[in-house]
């Protein structure tokens, strides 16, 4: 495979060991290449910069900035790269945190090795991996949580709202255009437009909003 179409990956955990084994995962794919690691979140945003990845693998709990911070600090450049959130556990609040902060997926860390080869490729090709129950758990684990501005919600027309309600449950575009006897192109243009109306910068985000208001059960 040629070194430049190549999905490029910046790994961020506090733990060497971690580090180590999630570059041999990784690129024991031929289409996946780490090409930095950072202990902390502290170094994030330089080593973006400089190596400008296209996904970053981001432990949220470290020693001096953690993986939240770094996320919200990257999500305010310009052009930022995805993020995939790595927990010890499976959810908890801060992977809700993450989520709302730009995060694109979330994996436990004791996930398959091909769960992670799988997340890279499905949030560098600008779509998130999540799954209904993941969602239905990020809704539960945080119940006491002030409920999130829904008012948005009624500015969606009609279609917005049948398209939101099939991306809730993790369907790519192909499948949403399938039921909704809709292109891909015509799928694309309702999403970006619904995100704009939610406020919301990707498919999780707008997902937790349509769990949280009822949409999807």
């Amino acid at each position: 495979m040629d070194a430049d179409s190549r999905i490029t990956v910046l790994i961020v955990d506090n733990d060497a060991w971690v580090r180590r084994g999630m570059k041999d995962i990784l690129e024991a794919a031929p289409d996946i290449v780490v090409v930095a690691e950072a202990e902390d979140g502290d170094q994030v945003a330089a080593k973006v910069t400089r190596f400008r990845p296209h996904v970053v693998l981001m432990d949220l709990k470290m020693a001096r900035v953690g993986g939240l911070e770094a996320t919200r600090e990257l999500m305010s450049m310009s052009n930022p790269p995805k993020v995939i959130a790595m927990t010890a556990f499976d959810v908890d609040d801060m992977v809700v945190q993450a989520v709302e902060a730009g995060a694109h997926s979330f994996l436990s860390k004791d996930a398959a090795p091909q769960a992670f080869q799988q997340a890279v490729r499905v949030v560098a090709s600008d779509h998130s991996l999540f799954s209904s129950d993941s969602l239905r758990a990020i809704v539960a684990s945080s119940p006491r949580r002030q409920a999130p501005d829904l008012t948005p919600l009624a500015s969606l027309t009609e279609r917005e709202r049948e398209v939101l309600t099939i991306l809730a449950t993790g369907a790519a575009n192909s499948v949403i255009a399938e039921r909704l006897y809709l292109g891909e192109t015509t799928v694309k243009t309702h999403i970006s437009s619904l995100f704009a109306k939610l406020g919301v910068p990707n498919r999780v985000s707008a997902s937790l909003i349509a769990f949280r208001c009822g949409l999807v059960t």
